[in-house]
Parts: structure tokens; C-alpha cells; sequence
């Protein structure tokens, strides 16, 4: 692994249950599916000790910068493949957004 994009999420005060069935019922099918395929290496989800502007953190773990380029494009194919149909991926997106807001999206290299 080389590298890592991080993204943080506010989850919405007393959206918090519904938040976290939409990852164990949608979010997960879909990283486990892109995982399969390669999309990324891992996936660890974090929450600050101190939550602040943001409260839930996912990090995906890359090989290196050409797997993370293709990173939105390919998750997006999964999650298509999920949906089922462009509408049902605009109404996912559409329901995601009353549970959660993003905050942030940042790339990084380890080492």
C-alpha cells in the first residue's frame, strides 16, 4: 500500500441508527463488491476521539496512485451494479444525504 484517500463524514444528530444500517445494509455490499474486484487494498472506518466538524471517517488503502485514480469511477460502477438503475442510484444518493454530510475528502501517501 502507498497510499490512502480519506473520506469524513458529519453523521446528522438522531440519524445515527439510521445511518448505520444504511452501511451494514448498502454501504458494506458495495465495498465488499469493490473489494472483491480490486477497486481498493482495505477499508478502515475511524471516529475521533473528539468529534468535531466531523464524526465518521472511512479510509481506503491503495497500491498505488493508479488504483486510487480509478477509485471514484470503479466504486461508481459497483454501486451501479448495486442500484440496479441510474434512478435507484439517484435515490440512494438523494436518502444518503438526510443521514449524513461530507465534510471532507483528502488523499494521502504512507510510507
Amino acid at each position: 500500500m502507498t497510499c490512502a484517500r480519506m473520506f469524513k463524514f458529519q453523521v446528522l444528530q438522531g440519524r445515527e441508527a439510521d445511518y448505520a444500517a444504511y452501511l451494514r445494509d448498502v454501504v458494506t455490499p458495495i465495498d465488499e463488491a469493490a473489494h472483491r474486484g480490486g477497486v481498493f487494498e482495505t477499508l478502515v472506518t475511524v471516529t475521533p476521539d473528539k468529534p468535531g466538524a466531523w464524526n465518521h471517517g472511512r479510509i481506503f488503502t491503495f497500491r498505488d496512485a493508479a488504483q486510487r485514480e480509478a477509485f471514484a469511477a470503479r466504486m461508481a460502477a459497483c454501486a451501479g451494479t448495486f442500484d440496479g438503475s441510474a434512478e435507484a442510484t439517484a435515490s440512494r444518493k438523494v436518502f444518503a444525504e438526510t443521514l449524513r454530510r461530507q465534510v471532507a475528502v483528502s488523499d494521502y501517501g504512507l510510507s
